[in-house]
């Protein structure tokens, strides 16, 4: 049965007010109405009796209707507020409706009331599902923040009460708790201490700290019960709450699997909390657990963190460190460094032959060997199975260097190993950085050094020098840009078009142009190969504009062939968006043929409207005002706030498809996808779908409300001969079905 609507009627007539409400009972409203007509009343009951909706007269004696509305806008902004009047005029009621009232109905046509309630009532829903949708985001937003300080604050504090300080502070802080507190079990005994602790304020810490020291914290529990469990979070709406504190969040703190610990969170809002916002708490409580463990272990765990446990050389984040300082020497004495990193051939196949034991005892003596030829033990490494690094600064040239490590790598490895009296080779592949000439930096010589290690594996090098790799790269770079200069002037590119259909007719209306190029030898080229080279060379300007001009080409001439081919979007970069006259060259070309259902539409990236971007603005809303549709390409995958989104002369958010791939059962994809869409809709835009693949997406998609689709369910992206055809299938079904 549907709860009866609270109405509060601004009325001195009580017949009149009786009248409305007989006309609202007859059409299936139920209400529960009190009736007022002066200002202090009006406000009383605003504040004792919570109306749903507000009706009321024009024209009262001693208090008018505009008077009325102001009061409701000032206490119950979010009350829809109706005026039911004999004298209102067409000049007042335009005046009421700036003001904040959503209808005006005359005492006479009493019939339009319930359809004018009505859609009151569903608007004012609609808007605070919106609020109340926004308000979730933004506070798992706060906790999405507060879960990666927590973790900064991890890697970063090593005393235990300043870390768990810092958590409660940014519980309270970043992620808006009120308060926040972390209780540890003393070693040997039962009792709890505090450990870290913060509150919004006074009030709201002390609070929750005479809280948990309570025998029974909250109904059915205590942190005593919460430690015995040791898994289980416990998410309570106590009565009793001091300070005002209405819902306490709970987390064990655990240590080898066994409770020593908890995580106390409160909030003052009544809300309760969703799966995903205790899916982080969880997280949180999980990080600071390895925390305790971490610090527990103390050396042990540290030495485990620097060094192999079977070698006890240094593991990676060591060598980083002890290589800086062998730099910073070799820097003061103008002496040359060389970093190399070495890999044991088939080292699989020597484990299986000989046994993973053996194996280990291989190392073993392969890192003693390291060990006997590098008397400074600080320059010699494990990087994990058989790769190990070296470093060794020699005075003079490059080649100085790296002779005299090749020479020492040489007597390590060339000898045989022997092991139980077997004589076992090894070989070995080995990369190369050298400084100062391949870089300044410890990390980037490092990587320079795996890179081509991974580079003579794959060519079957013995050793390689990463300066070799790099200058392919720039070759290959160097290579790609003239032949586009060549594709350019050859006119090899060409245009693709993927349909994009309606949802509510189920038919195409209109098309994505799609860049590709026809390379002679490799055949058709994906844009992701060289539209990124395009862009960094300035080349995307006159494959820009031959796009736009080959898009208005195939549009016309399907006008001409009376093709229902609707309007067609074309990609616009960043680049072209900043030239000044971009926005003339569109409407000149697009002059004299383009309507309303035929033209060509502008899609451009969340990043192109980055920064200073008022000349973008401004050829925006005049592409718009001559009829062009904008859209926002890959909408969610970059940084748009709603402040500057309601500010955009945008008309469509085209949803990425790696959201769209989580339909239709992953909740959480679903939720995104349905607020990305209601978004859209509460901006006065269409929502369009992309990367639709399956029967089962297009048909959430209908459910979600989304207006437009495209992906490979509809068609995959054809060329223009194709797409004519496409057109003239849709177009011939039309044609049947009328």
């Amino acid at each position: 049965m549907t709860a009866a609507v609270r109405v509060l009627v601004v009325e001195d007539c009580a017949a009149e007010a009786e009248l409305s409400m007989r006309a609202l009972t007859r059409a299936g409203i139920g209400c529960e109405f009190r009736r007022v007509e002066s200002e202090a009343a009006m406000r009383e009951a605003l504040e004792r009796h919570a109306p749903q909706l507000i009706l009321s007269d024009f024209g009262l004696p001693g208090f008018d209707g505009l008077s009325a509305l102001a009061i409701a806008r000032e206490l119950a902004p979010h009350v829809p507020f109706v005026f039911v009047s004999g004298t209102i005029g067409e000049e007042r009621a335009i005046q009421a409706l700036h003001q904040g009232a959503v209808d005006y109905v005359l005492k006479d046509n009493l019939t339009r009331l319930a359809p004018a309630v009505r859609r009151a009532l569903g608007e004012a829903q609609s808007r605070a599902e919106r609020q109340r949708q926004e308000m979730q985001i933004a506070h798992l937003t706060r906790v999405l923040r507060m879960l990666g300080g927590v973790n900064g604050a991890v890697l970063r504090i090593r005393d235990r009460n300043e870390l768990f300080d810092e958590c409660c502070r940014l519980a309270v802080a970043v992620g808006g708790y009120a308060a926040c507190i972390a209780l540890l079990q003393r070693p040997g005994g039962r009792e709890l201490q505090f450990i870290g602790s913060a509150g919004a304020d006074d009030a709201a810490e002390q609070g929750l700290r005479t809280l948990a020291s309570s025998a029974r914290a909250w109904s059915g529990g205590s942190i005593r019960t919460l430690l015995e469990s040791a898994t289980d979070p416990v998410v309570s709406e106590a009565r009793d709450l001091p300070s005002g504190l209405h819902l306490l969040i709970a987390l064990p703190l655990q240590l080898e699997q066994t409770g020593m610990g908890a995580l106390l969170l409160a909030t003052r809002e009544r809300a309760l909390i969703g799966e995903e916002e205790l899916r982080m708490l969880q997280e949180v409580a999980a990080n600071l657990s390895f925390a305790l463990q971490y610090q527990r272990k103390g050396n042990e765990v540290q030495f485990l963190s620097y060094f192999d446990p079977l070698t006890g050389l240094a593991k990676r984040p060591l060598f980083c460190e002890r290589l800086k300082r062998l730099i910073g020497r070799s820097a003061q004495s103008a002496a040359r460094c060389a970093i190399a990193v070495v890999d044991i051939e088939n080292l699989s196949i020597i484990n299986d032959s000989i046994g993973r034991h053996a194996g280990d005892r291989l190392l073993q003596h392969v890192a003693e060997r390291l060990r006997r030829h590098f008397h400074d033990s600080e320059c010699v490494a494990q990087f994990g199975g058989g790769t190990f690094a070296l470093a060794l600064a020699a005075p003079g040239t490059d080649a100085k260097a790296v002779d005299t490590l090749q020479t020492r790598l040489a007597a390590i490895f060339d000898p045989p190993f022997e092991l139980d009296g077997r004589l076992i080779p090894l070989g070995t592949k080995s990369g190369w950085a050298l400084y100062p000439s391949d870089g300044q930096e410890t990390e980037g010589l490092v990587q320079n050094a795996e890179a081509a290690l991974r580079d003579a594996r794959a060519g079957g090098h013995r050793s390689l020098h990463r300066t070799l790799q790099q200058r392919s790269e720039v070759h290959a770079r160097l290579q790609l840009e003239q032949q586009l200069r060549l594709a350019i002037e050859r006119r090899q590119f060409e245009l693709h078009y993927q349909p994009i259909m309606s949802l509510a007719t189920r038919r195409i209306d209109g098309a994505e142009a799609l860049i590709r190029w026809r390379h002679p030898e490799e055949g058709l080229v994906a844009p992701g190969a060289f539209l990124p080279l395009l862009e960094s060379t300035g080349l995307i300007l006159p494959v820009g504009e031959w796009v736009i001009e080959q898009a208005a080409q195939d549009r016309q001439r399907w006008q001409q062939l009376e093709m229902p081919a609707g309007r067609i979007a074309v990609n616009i970069s960043p680049t072209e968006l900043h030239r000044c006259k971009f926005a003339q060259g569109l409407l000149e070309r697009t002059q004299g043929w383009s309507n309303a259902l035929c033209g060509l539409d502008v899609e451009i990236t969340e990043g192109a409207l980055l920064g200073d971007h008022a000349s973008v603005l401004e050829q925006l809303q005049r592409l718009r005002n001559c009829g062009i549709c904008i859209a926002i390409d890959d909408f969610g995958t970059g940084y748009s706030s709603l402040s500057r989104l309601s500010e955009l002369p945008v008309d469509r958010l085209k949803i990425d498809r790696s959201f769209i791939a989580k339909l239709p059962h992953d909740a959480a994809g679903r939720t995104l996808v349905q607020t990305i869409i209601t978004l859209a809709h509460a901006f006065g835009m269409t929502a369009v779908a992309e990367g639709v693949e399956s029967v089962e997406q297009l048909d959430a998609l209908v459910e979600l409300g989304c207006d437009r689709v495209q992906g490979f369910l509809i068609s995959r992206p054809v060329n223009a001969d194709a797409y004519t055809a496409l057109l003239q299938k849709d177009h011939a079904a039309l044609l049947r079905r009328s």
